[in-house]
């Protein structure tokens, strides 16, 4: 009746080299028989436990429409619609250059999972939805002894620019604000706070900054 029948989770690296879960649910079908209903909704926990949803629809479908009214029933019925979804209108190489301007009028996000096409945009749009640990910029001075910083700083985080400096490296950084957070001892002081000592911090205040393990 539908292919997927188990969740399925994947670890996905964003652009912003942020890592989320990206959880297959099993696939939405209408007139469900009463004996499958429980089972099928135990199935769609990780739904109801998603920070954001991606609707996934086949563009190409005569029936889209009805299919996404379906989708956004059971959601209602679990108490998710409201969550930050993104539609992804999926087998856009099915189209005709026409069609896909209509199925982009929409807002969604489109791709072909066939061809690779479009899968960049996607994760770029996830990743301005996410806001649960937002990217932060930032500017550190890490000294080069501390080459276990340097590498959690390179592999969770978009060095903008990198600058050696003696026995240090200066980076300007993008990265989650729970990487950076705990990393903050290394922040590059404004020349204010250098010069009255208050030790205060040019990009972010310091009374706002995360304890380490903490969320924004």
């Amino acid at each position: 009746m539908f292919a997927t029948l188990d969740p399925k989770l994947k670890a996905v690296v964003l652009p912003s080299r942020r890592k989320v879960l990206l959880s297959d649910t099993v696939g939405f079908i209408r007139n469900l028989p009463h004996t499958l209903v429980s089972s099928f909704r135990a199935t769609l926990e990780e739904v109801q436990k998603a920070e954001v949803l991606l609707h996934v629809r086949d563009a190409s479908s005569p029936a889209r429409d009805e299919h996404k009214a379906e989708v956004e029933k059971v959601l209602a019925e679990l108490e998710a619609v409201n969550k930050p979804c993104i539609e992804v209108m999926n087998k856009v190489d099915l189209l005709s250059a026409e069609e896909r301007e209509t199925a982009a009028s929409g807002g969604g996000v489109l791709v072909s999972a066939r061809m690779r096409e479009g899968l960049d945009a996607l994760l770029a749009r996830l990743d301005e939805a996410l806001v649960g640990d937002p990217v932060m910029e930032q500017t550190m001075i890490v000294p080069q002894s501390r080459g276990d910083v340097l590498a959690a700083l390179e592999a969770g985080a978009v060095i903008r620019e990198r600058e050696f400096r003696d026995n240090a490296v200066r980076m300007q950084l993008a990265g989650p604000a729970s990487l950076l957070g705990r990393y903050r001892e290394f922040r590059e002081k404004a020349k204010t706070d250098r010069a009255s000592g208050s030790g205060g911090d040019s990009q972010m205040p310091g009374p706002s900054d995360p304890e380490p393990g903490h969320r924004w």
